[in-house]
C-alpha cells in the first residue's frame, strides 16, 4: 500500500509534530484544525519546528523550505478526502475521538487507512466507531515528534496485517523505529511511564526529597537523560494528568490516580515547557 498523501486531524503539539515530520520527509500533508486561530497557531508551531530542526543540522535549509510548501492547513474537514492515510491527533477525549473517527470514516474512500495517535484509550473503542475497524491502526508518536525515534504501532484483534505492514513501513520511512504493540490501555510506553511519573510527584508531596534531588537520582543514578519532573514538563502536565485519569478509569488501579499536586498545577495553567511554567520555570 503506497502512502504519499496524509491528513492529520488536530494540529496541536502532537499533530503539528506529525505534520512537520511528514512534510520534511517528502509527503504531501493537509492538517485540519477546528478554528482559524488553531490554524494560525499550528502554522507558527510547525514553522518554528522546521527552523529549529534546520538550526540543529537535522535537515538543510533547502529541505525546510520544501517542507513548508508540502503542507497546508485548513478548518475544512472535507479536505481529507484525497489522503491515503488520515491520522487523528486530537486530545484524549474518548467521545470526541469516536465522533471524529466516525466523520472521517464517512468522508474518505474505502481504501483509506485511518490511524489514531491516542496514547491511552483502547484502540478497539475507537476502531468500533468506524465501518472499517480492520483498517484502523494506532500510531502513537512521542513528543517531540520530529526528534523521538519511537513509534508504537498498535493493533486490535481485527486489524488487517496489510494495514499494520503499511504503517510500520511508513514509520520506518519517516526515520522512526516502530514497535508493534497489542491493544491495551496505555500500550507499553504509558503503561510503564505514567506510574513512574506519578510516584515521583507523590514522593515530592510526601517530602521524601525536593524535585531537583529526585531528578538527580534518576539522571545520575540510572543514567537517564531526564528526570521525572523535567520529563513531565516536556510532555505537558495536562497531558500527564489526562493520561493518568484515562488509565485509572480503565484499570481502577490507584497507581494511575492523578496526585493532588498535579491537579493543582494543571488548574493553575502551569502545564510545563509550553506555558513557561510547570514543575520548573522556563525562560525560552
Amino acid at each position: 500500500m503506497n502512502i504519499s498523501r496524509i491528513a492529520v486531524v488536530g494540529a496541536g503539539t502532537m499533530g503539528g509534530g506529525i505534520i512537520q515530520l511528514a512534510a520534511q520527509n517528502g509527503l504531501e500533508v493537509v492538517g485540519v484544525e477546528a478554528s482559524e486561530a488553531g490554524v494560525a497557531a499550528a502554522r507558527e508551531r510547525i514553522e518554528a519546528g522546521l527552523a529549529a530542526t534546520a538550526a540543529r543540522g537535522k535537515i538543510t535549509a533547502e529541505q525546510a523550505e520544501r517542507a513548508r510548501s508540502a503542507f497546508t492547513l485548513t478548518t475544512d474537514l472535507t479536505e481529507i478526502t484525497k489522503a491515503d492515510l488520515v491520522v487523528e491527533a486530537v486530545f484524549e477525549d474518548v467521545e470526541l475521538k469516536k465522533q471524529l473517527l466516525g466523520e472521517i470514516d464517512r468522508l474518505v474512500g474505502p481504501d483509506t487507512l485511518i490511524a489514531s495517535n491516542t496514547s491511552t484509550i483502547p484502540l478497539v473503542i475507537l476502531a468500533a466507531a468506524t465501518s472499517r475497524p480492520e483498517q484502523v491502526v494506532g500510531l502513537h508518536f512521542f513528543n517531540p515528534v520530529p526528534a523521538m525515534r519511537l513509534v508504537e504501532v498498535i493493533k486490535t484483534p481485527v486489524t488487517e496485517q496489510r494495514c499494520i505492514d503499511a504503517l510500520t513501513a511508513l514509520a520506518t520511512s519517516l526515520g522512526k523505529s516502530p514497535v508493534l504493540v497489542n491493544d491495551v490501555p496505555g500500550f507499553v510506553g504509558n503503561l510503564l511511564i505514567v506510574p513512574y511519573l506519578l510516584d515521583a510527584i507523590r514522593a515530592f508531596e510526601r517530602g521524601v526529597a525536593d524535585m531537583e534531588s529526585i531528578d538527580a537520582v534518576i539522571t545520575l543514578g540510572f543514567n537517564h537523560k531526564m528526570g521525572p519532573f523535567r520529563l513531565s514538563d516536556l510532555i505537558g502536565l495536562d497531558i500527564v494528568h489526562d493520561m493518568a485519569a484515562s488509565m485509572y478509569e480503565e484499570y481502577k488501579d490507584p497507581r494511575y490516580f492523578p496526585p493532588p499536586m498535579l491537579k493543582q498545577y494543571v488548574r493553575l495553567g502551569w502545564l510545563g515547557r509550553k506555558t513557561g511554567r510547570g514543575f520548573y520555570t522556563y525562560d525560552d
